[in-house]
């Protein structure tokens, strides 16, 4: 057994060693800013009481959409195509779920109290509705893996039972995550003061919502490409193609409600005064919407790898940049304070996503994650003819 292990941690790739220390190195800042408190590990204040983690946990919540997006088309509408690509996306959702919760849990003043928002909840609060719906989302994207991990135990004689109640336990799951996506929009409304009026609006629920459709199903594209190029897996680009479909319908939707909303309140001429906000909204609805519907409007571009994948890239980046614009770039300083984050936040995050990376690069290692794709494999070279060989004599071999 032991030398079998040491075999195993001799052939591990070397990147999962990198991420080990870069894990090891964040948790250990973690432990640091548990003892220590807030004040003395971040830059967080009165005036900004939320920063770098909380853009990060919006932006993670909104890529991990794809998981309820991709289990609701192949278990409640029946698109069985897409089958293929459910475990490792709702693998990557349940990890991104995994990775807000332990931000979150950094992010508390009182981290050790984190209980009482599910013993003495607060039933009107956002962030009840948000904390509760991750907590329970979680709970059902582990019940959704759980086929994966089962498959090689003493326990698969519990998969038949597990599969009876997959689509009903995926319209619960689609409907927590659809209320934690948009109640993440709820919880700015009431910054009208400080929040700038090209991104304030009485709909950011329903931009939240429709922008993480967007990231979600991206998330998918560009997964399903990456994997075709790292591991030789991946889904057909007929069935990505009809994924992306849904992108330019989806964006486009967004970008009417969006301008709709600045035309409505007359506030079309924040987009032409110039500076840095002016700069980041276009920059967020050219990258992330406006290039993506030119692009995936052509049915070559959602058949191409490469096109797809770049893409989604696109709208991906353009939801980052949303998250962050709405949670910190846009935010207006108080009496002249900014904020930047300190290198312990810092090394924090980056070790909480080292270690999802690290943890699903395993699970991918040892786990059936990716046994229901296509293997793609790249044609054999042509063996060369040497010219000292009689071409007669080969071609009566062959």
């Amino acid at each position: 057994m032991l030398q079998k292990l040491l075999h195993e941690l001799r052939t591990l790739p070397k990147f999962i060693y990198v991420l080990a220390a870069i894990t090891v190195f964040g948790l250990g800042v973690g432990l640091y800013r548990f003892y220590a408190g807030l004040g003395a590990t971040t830059n967080l204040s009165k005036a900004f009481p939320w920063g770098i983690w909380i853009s990060f946990d919006l932006t993670t919540v909104s890529l991990a959409g794809g998981a309820f997006i991709l289990a609701a088309l192949v278990y409640v509408l029946h698109f069985e195509d897409l089958h293929a690509a459910t475990r490792p996306t709702i693998l990557a959702g349940l990890l991104g779920e995994f990775a807000v919760l332990m931000i979150l849990l950094f992010d508390l003043g009182r981290w050790d109290r984190f209980y009482n928002v599910f013993l003495r909840p607060n039933v009107s609060s956002a962030l009840f509705i948000v904390s509760w719906c991750i907590a329970a989302y979680s709970l059902v994207l582990i019940y959704e893996i759980s086929p994966v991990l089962l498959e090689q135990s003493r326990f698969k004689w519990l998969l038949p039972t597990i599969k009876k109640y997959t689509a009903p336990m995926v319209i619960i799951g689609t409907t927590l995550s659809v209320m934690h996506q948009s109640s993440l929009g709820t919880m700015f409304v009431i910054l009208s003061p400080r929040l700038h009026p090209l991104w304030y609006s009485m709909l950011l629920p329903v931009f939240f919502l429709i922008s993480s459709l967007a990231s979600g199903i991206s998330l998918v594209i560009a997964g399903a490409n990456i994997s075709y190029w790292m591991f030789g897996r991946s889904l057909k680009t007929k069935t990505l193609a009809k994924l992306a479909w849904f992108l330019p319908w989806l964006l486009g939707f967004y970008l009417v409600m969006k301008f709709g909303e600045l035309i409505i309140t007359n506030e079309v001429g924040l987009l032409f005064e110039g500076g840095i906000y002016t700069f980041l909204f276009w920059t967020e609805v050219i990258v992330g919407a406006v290039i993506p519907i030119i692009l995936f409007a052509f049915k070559q571009v959602r058949l191409s790898r490469q096109m797809s994948l770049f893409g989604a890239l696109l709208v991906m980046g353009g939801v980052i940049l949303n998250r962050f614009d709405v949670t910190w770039f846009a935010m207006k300083p108080v009496n002249g304070q900014f904020y930047s984050p300190h290198w312990m936040e810092v090394a924090i995050l980056v070790g909480v996503v080292a270690g999802v990376v690290m943890v699903y690069s395993l699970v991918a290692r040892y786990f059936p994650v990716y046994e229901e794709t296509d293997v793609y494999q790249e044609p054999a070279a042509p063996v060369p003819t040497s010219s000292f060989i009689d071409e007669s004599h080969v071609a009566k071999q062959h």
